[in-house]
């Protein structure tokens, strides 16, 4: 059996679905989610699964304190199989539904069967099963992403986020600093709200069912979501001295740098091509948040600080942020801000999306007219569990399916510093990278396949919540990313 989310008698010349507003869509998937719900009740329910999610996207350069070899001992333990707490639920039973402003995620399939015959039904996602050329495989952002000889840690897959944290004490509290990434191309970072909410106290379905998309948002932007711990905007890095948010590097703006080598830039500058040559480049905008809660389910929202910004940016959300304690920042080495050298801090780099990248994506893997309104987008990276002696490296050739299918997913070439969608691929590049478009607002469920040994393998499965017009990262199904992201 198999359901399609949008029938063929439903769409358009152009072959989208004809359905125009969030609302109709939500009503849509409710009513499939009866249907499917009382289907799969009278056939085996796939085992429920629970919490975690990893959480990067995008981004340039290595951590300072993974170069210096400063970083804290990674735990082999340490990773991310289904998000799950307030904001998205396990699978639903006989006679539950996924409603609009639901937390629920509904199971697209209960076997293989239910899915096309190159799909294989992974803990209710149809992910694509992997073809025989592909060879999924680790890669050394410390080495230029190149291929590693060493294997891929999947001890992670299958584990509980609270179960990671449950031990860990929940009194400490440290600052959470860093520069605002983008996924993509777009203007310099700056003035970007930075927030910090609980997992606990964040419900963007309380928004959900709103037709209207200015009173959408308006909703999201709202208390009614969740009310921030901690929020700042991120500023210039050339005012960062100011403020105490700079730091000790051998390279000033504009000066030549070693390719790849961004640390030797000041904050908030990268090591790029700049006539012709590599120079320390401004690119990010710089923040830092005191008093971040340590071993605590997060969400990290960065967003414009106002509405319309001319920059064009688009809400991005990271479920499950955690500041673990086990990983604070080395004190010594000059890899902290010089306000804070010395004190409890957490390197951590969020990302945010331009309209140029939010419209580029869909255009190159022909979704025309691009992403609808009230429509979200899932990306981030596949990144294996890490070991003792490194944090968690990115994977390649890995296959990636979603829940509530989207309009399209995109895979990317080999470019850290500006990922462009490359049409033609169809599993992870070497930095891990993926994002799938046009999807509606809700519950819904990444799972991801890899080939590795000529045997098929899980790779991860995460619970999200998509929200309107934003981007969602879920990356998996390591915790700790090489990144800080």
């Amino acid at each position: 059996m198999r359901v399609a989310l949008f029938p063929q008698a439903s769409r358009s010349a152009n072959g989208r679905p004809s359905l125009t507003t969030p609302l109709l869509r939500s009503a849509l998937l409710l009513g499939l989610s009866v249907s499917l719900t009382a289907c799969l009740a009278a056939e085996s329910k796939p085992p429920a699964t629970t919490d975690t999610t990893g959480a990067d996207a995008g981004g340039t350069d290595a951590a300072v304190g993974d170069t210096t070899g400063s970083d804290a001992v990674v735990s082999d333990v340490v990773g991310s199989d289904v998000a799950g707490g307030d904001i998205v639920a396990t699978d639903v039973g006989a006679g539950d539904t996924g409603t609009t402003g639901s937390t629920v995620f509904v199971p697209a399939c209960a076997k293989d069967a239910d899915c096309k015959t190159v799909q294989a039904c992974i803990h209710g996602v149809c992910v694509p099963k992997p073809e025989q050329g592909d060879k999924t495989a680790l890669n050394d952002p410390t080495n230029d992403n190149q291929p590693t000889t060493e294997k891929i840690n999947l001890s992670c897959v299958g584990k509980d986020l609270n179960d990671i944290i449950k031990d860990l004490p929940k009194t400490g509290k440290a600052t959470m600093w860093g520069r605002v990434d983008r996924f993509g191309g777009g203007a310099v970072t700056t003035d970007v709200d930075v927030a910090v909410f609980l997992a606990a106290d964040f419900h963007p379905e309380k928004c959900a069912g709103i037709e209207e998309p200015a009173d959408q948002q308006t909703c999201l932007r709202s208390d009614k979501v969740g009310k921030p711990l901690v929020t700042v905007l991120s500023i210039d890095p050339d005012t960062a001295e100011a403020k105490g948010w700079n730091m000790p590097r051998p390279k000033k703006a504009d000066e030549e740098c070693d390719k790849g080598h961004h640390f030797q830039c000041p904050h908030g500058y990268v090591c790029d091509k700049i006539d012709g040559f590599p120079k320390c480049g401004k690119g990010h905008g710089v923040y830092a948040l005191e008093g971040v809660p340590l071993n605590t389910r997060l969400v990290l929202r960065t967003r414009a600080s106002k509405p319309n910004d001319p920059a064009g940016w688009h809400d991005t959300y990271t479920y499950d942020v955690v500041l673990f304690s086990t990983h604070l920042d080395a004190k010594t080495g000059g890899i902290q801000p010089t306000k804070y050298a010395g004190a409890d801090t957490v390197l951590y780099n969020p990302t945010i999306v331009g309209e140029g990248q939010w419209q580029l994506v869909p255009s190159t893997i022909g979704i025309v007219g691009g992403i609808y309104e009230g429509d979200g987008v899932i990306g981030g990276r596949i990144r294996d569990c890490g070991t003792t002696d490194r944090r968690s490296w990115p994977i390649s050739d890995a296959r990636v399916g979603i829940g509530v299918p989207p309009e399209g997913i995109s895979y990317f070439n080999d470019s850290e510093l500006d990922p462009v969608p490359n049409k033609n691929r169809v599993t992870t590049n070497v930095v891990g990278r993926y994002a799938a478009v046009g999807i509606p607002p809700g519950p819904n469920r990444v799972a991801v396949l890899g080939q590795i040994d000529g045997k098929q393998v899980e790779l991860g499965v995460q619970d999200v919540y998509v929200i309107p017009n934003a981007l969602v990262i879920a990356s998996m199904p390591g915790f700790i990313p090489h990144w800080n992201k």
